[in-house]
C-alpha cells in the first residue's frame, strides 16, 4: 500500500474523529481512548467551587493529569485505568459528596495505596480549634473507605452565590445559618487559586517521588 494512500486514510480517520468530537462535545484524545497521563484528579462539586479549585491544583502540578468529574466517570474503569489519584470533594450540610464516597468505597481494593492526595472545599475556617475539628471530621468521613491514608491532604475555602442556589438549598442554608451560625445567609467567596496552586506543586513532588520509586 502506498504511503500516499496511508496518509490519506489517516487524514480521513482524524477528520471523522474531529466531526464526532464536535457533535458530542468531547476531545479527539478522549474519543480515541488516549489519556494525557497516568494520574487522575477526581473532584465532586455542586455549584462549581470544587471544580475551580481542582483546576487550579492541576495547573500547579504542571504535568499530565486528567481532570475528571465524579459524575462523568465509570468507577471500575477509572480505578483500573490510572496509577495514582488525587481526590477532592466539596462539603455541603450533610458532609462530603456521597458519589465520591461511593467511588472510594466500591473501588477500595484497586485504589489501595494509589490515592496520594486529597482535599475538601468548604466554608469552614481552619484557623480556630472548632473549625479544625469540623475539617478533621470532613476528612475522617472522606478517608474512611481508604486502607492507606493519602500522604498529602488540605482544605480550601468554598463559595456561595445566593442567587445561584436552588430554592431547596437556599432554604436549607438559611435555616442552617440562623440556627447554628446565628446570622443571615449572604454570598461569599473564600476560594484561593494561589493556595490551590501550591498544593498542586506539593502533589507534583509526591508524584515524581512515587514514579521514581516505581522504576
Amino acid at each position: 500500500m502506498s504511503s500516499d494512500l496511508i496518509s490519506r486514510r489517516d487524514l480521513l480517520f482524524k477528520a471523522a474523529l474531529s466531526l464526532a468530537a464536535l457533535n458530542f462535545g468531547c476531545s479527539i484524545s478522549k474519543l480515541a481512548g488516549d489519556r494525557e497521563g497516568n494520574t487522575a484528579l477526581i473532584y465532586a462539586t455542586k455549584y462549581g467551587a470544587t471544580k475551580d479549585t481542582a483546576g487550579w491544583i492541576r495547573n500547579g502540578i504542571d504535568g499530565e493529569v486528567d481532570l475528571l468529574d465524579i459524575e462523568d466517570i465509570s468507577f471500575t474503569r477509572t480505578a483500573k485505568g490510572y496509577g495514582s489519584f488525587i481526590v477532592g470533594s466539596g462539603v455541603w450540610i450533610g458532609g462530603v459528596h456521597n458519589k465520591l464516597l461511593d467511588f472510594l468505597t466500591s473501588q477500595a481494593e484497586i485504589l489501595d495505596g494509589k490515592v496520594i492526595a486529597s482535599f475538601v472545599v468548604c466554608g469552614t475556617d481552619g484557623s480556630t480549634e472548632s473549625g479544625k475539628k469540623r475539617i478533621d471530621g470532613y476528612f475522617n468521613q472522606f478517608h474512611a473507605p481508604l486502607k492507606t491514608m493519602p500522604l498529602l491532604s488540605e482544605y480550601f475555602g468554598g463559595r456561595i452565590v445566593v442567587e445561584k442556589l436552588t430554592e431547596e438549598d437556599r432554604e436549607a442554608l438559611i435555616k442552617f445559618y440562623r440556627t447554628f451560625l446565628k446570622s443571615e445567609l449572604t454570598s461569599w467567596d473564600k476560594t484561593d487559586p494561589d493556595k490551590a496552586g501550591r498544593f498542586g506543586n506539593e502533589a507534583a513532588r509526591l508524584l515524581l517521588t512515587s514514579q521514581t520509586n516505581a522504576q
